[in-house]
């Protein structure tokens, strides 16, 4: 296969295929001045390319999102940002807690259309946290807002009907593959 051919079939240009065959990223032959792609070689790279671009692909949540609302008509707006702090203890190991969820699940909260319900729903959210920690507990396995052996939990309880304990629970386990790719 030549370079033109190669660079169809991958979706890159062919002064990449170049690139890819003089470092060895792809198996290629130097013929006549011309390169010679290994098939099985570039049919690799290319699977390599679709894996790493599902990986990025994976939403990232902000977690320097705000979201404000007015609660109260006579007083200002409040802004609320999620706050991540980490520490570390001889007995529960890494632990970080991630308070002022309330942007991270703004399309739910968005969804409520009784300002009262919204107003109820971020109040509630506010004061709910998230904890993530290393140290495996199987006493947490029966508790409802916990997941994983306590390694996830929640202090939400599950008071609007719009966001689960799951839902919360679903979130914390996002965190933590972000958060530990971070660190």
């Amino acid at each position: 296969m030549n370079t033109t051919a190669a660079a169809l079939q991958a979706h890159v240009t062919t002064a990449t295929i170049r690139t890819w065959c003089r470092t060895g990223v792809i198996a290629a032959a130097k013929v006549a001045g011309r390169w010679i792609i290994d098939t099985a070689s570039l049919a690799a790279r290319i699977a390599i390319g679709a894996m790493r671009t599902r990986k990025q692909a994976t939403q990232m949540i902000d977690l320097t999102a705000t979201y404000t609302i007015t609660l109260i008509a006579d007083q200002g707006p409040i802004t609320i940002t999620p706050t991540v702090k980490r520490r570390t203890t001889p007995h529960a190991g890494n632990i970080i807690r991630i308070s002022g969820i309330v942007p991270l699940l703004a399309d739910r909260i968005d969804t409520i259309t009784d300002f009262g319900d919204r107003a109820h729903a971020v109040t509630v959210l506010q004061n709910a946290s998230i904890v993530i920690t290393d140290t495996y507990n199987a006493a947490w396995d029966r508790e409802a807002g916990a997941r994983d052996g306590g390694q996830l939990r929640t202090t939400y309880r599950g008071e609007i009907p719009q966001v689960s304990i799951d839902d919360i629970l679903d979130l914390a386990a996002q965190l933590r593959t972000q958060l530990t790719q971070e660190a």
